[in-house]
C-alpha cells in the first residue's frame, strides 16, 4: 500500500513530496508521487532503472518542474520556485555524473558554491571567482575545511578538469556542504568510487544528519543503503510503492521480486 502524507505530516516534515505528477512526451515518469522526511533522518531513494528517481531529485532542486502536485520545504510550498531560491531555502544536491567549471581550480569551484541564504549570490560568486577577487576570512577558511574533510586539500590549486572520476565527485559533495543546506539531495554519489572513498563519505553523511541536515540519496548498493540509511523509499511504476524502516522495505517480498526479480 502506497503511503500518503497527512496534513499534519506535511507540515511537519523538513521535506515533503506531494502528488508529483511528471511526464515526458506521454511517458508517465511520475504518477502521484508523495512521501515525506524528517528533519535529521537519511533516507535512501530505491527503484528500478528508469523508476523516476533522478527526475525526482531534478524536480526537488527545481530543474525541472511538476506537471502537477506540490514540493513543500519546511512547510514552505516551493513548487513553483526558480532553483536559486530553493537553494536559499536550504536545498542542494549532486548530481548522477560529476558537473564543475572545469576550467576552474577546486578552490574557486568551492567558492562559487558558497551561496548560503544570506551571502552574495551565484553570479556575484562567479564574478570573483573569475577575477581573482578576494573573499572574507572566515568564508575561505571554511572552504578550507570542507576540502580538508573531503580529502581534496592538496588538489585545491588543481583544475577541477584534472581531477579523477572520484575525486570529481568529492568536489560535488564539497560544494553541497559549503552550500550549507539543510535538506541535502544525493544522486548516486558512492557509485563509482572505491571501498574506502565510499566508507569516508558514508561517515560524512551520518555526521550531516547528526547536525540534523536532511538527507535523501539515490543509491543501487544496497549493502550500503542497509548500512546508511534510517527510512527507504521503493520508488515503483512513478509511485512512492513502499516507504519505512530500511530493513522493513528491502525485506518486503513483494519489493524483493520488483526490484530484484523473483
Amino acid at each position: 500500500m502506497t503511503a500518503q502524507p497527512t496534513a499534519t505530516s506535511r507540515t511537519a516534515a523538513a521535506l515533503a513530496i506531494d502528488g508529483v505528477h511528471k511526464q515526458f512526451r506521454g511517458n508517465h515518469v511520475l504518477r502521484g508521487a508523495s512521501f515525506t522526511i524528517a528533519r535529521g533522518c537519511i533516507t535512501a531513494l530505491i527503484g528500478s532503472n528508469g523508476a523516476g528517481k533522478s527526475t525526482l531529485l531534478d524536480i526537488i532542486s527545481g530543474l525541472l518542474r511538476a506537471d502537477s502536485g506540490r514540493i513543500l520545504v519546511n512547510g514552505r510550498d516551493v513548487t513553483r520556485a526558480a532553483p536559486y531560491r530553493r537553494a536559499r531555502a536550504g536545498v542542494a544536491r549532486t548530481f548522477q555524473h560529476p558537473r564543475a567549471f572545469r576550467s576552474l581550480c577546486v578552490r574557486d569551484c568551492m567558492l562559487l558554491g558558497a551561496t548560503a541564504p544570506a551571502s552574495e549570490g551565484l553570479m556575484r560568486n562567479a564574478l570573483r571567482a573569475l577575477l581573482g577577487l578576494g573573499r572574507p576570512r572566515e568564508e575561505t577558511t571554511a572552504v578550507d575545511d570542507v576540502l580538508q574533510t573531503c580529502r581534496l586539500a592538496r588538489r585545491a590549486r588543481d583544475r577541477a578538469a584534472d581531477l579523477t572520476y572520484g575525486e570529481q565527485k568529492l568536489l560535488m559533495l564539497a560544494q553541497v556542504l559549503a552550500a550549507d543546506g539543510d535538506i541535502l539531495c544525493f544522486d548516486e554519489l558512492c557509485a563509482g568510487l572505491e571501498p574506502g572513498a565510499v566508507h569516508h563519505v558514508a561517515g560524512i553523511l551520518r555526521g550531516l544528519a547528526r547536525r540534523g541536515k536532511t538527507v535523501l540519496f539515490v543509491e543501487h548498493n544496497l549493502a550500503l543503503v542497509r548500512d546508511l540509511a534510517d527510512r527507504a523509499i521503493f520508488l515503483h511504476q512513478g509511485t512512492a510503492y513502499r516507504e519505512g524502516p530500511t530493513e522493513a522495505v528491502l525485506g518486503d517480498r513483494e519489493v524483493v521480486e520488483l526490484y530484484l526479480g523473483a
